[in-house]
């Protein structure tokens, strides 16, 4: 038993809209491309630094990072990558990122890969 008058298509519907070319002007000019950065040039010669911080957090290890001179969206996405890739969570505020647990060595492999060169461990 079918749901539709005459078992047809329910798209054919679609097939009786017309649409104009200021229509597909419009939603052109709704389109915006973000400029994917290829080039990581300028992190370079950024010093980031990585340590293990128990207080403030019921003793449960974090590794914060700090050091970035990027601006909030490169923040967020470099904090997913990290946490997709550590496979743990974490947040980002004030130009630091913060993942759970012990994962320092992880950390600084993973910065290097994306094109931080002074990548190091602080506090130990």
């Amino acid at each position: 038993m079918s749901h539709f008058p005459d078992d047809s298509n329910p798209f054919n519907i679609l097939s009786d809209l017309e649409f104009s070319e200021e229509d597909y002007s419009q939603s052109e000019e709704l389109i915006e491309e973000q400029p994917i950065e290829t080039d990581n040039s300028h992190r370079r010669n950024i010093k980031i630094r990585v340590w293990l911080e128990k207080k403030k957090r019921a003793g449960k290890p974090v590794s914060v990072i700090t050091g970035f001179e990027e601006d909030k969206q490169s923040l967020k996405s470099l904090a997913k990558i990290l946490k997709t890739q550590l496979g743990v969570g974490g947040s980002f505020s004030d130009g630091q990122i913060i993942i759970q647990g012990k994962n320092r060595d992880k950390i600084v492999e993973i910065l290097k890969s994306q094109g931080f060169n002074d990548v190091k461990k602080a506090g130990g």
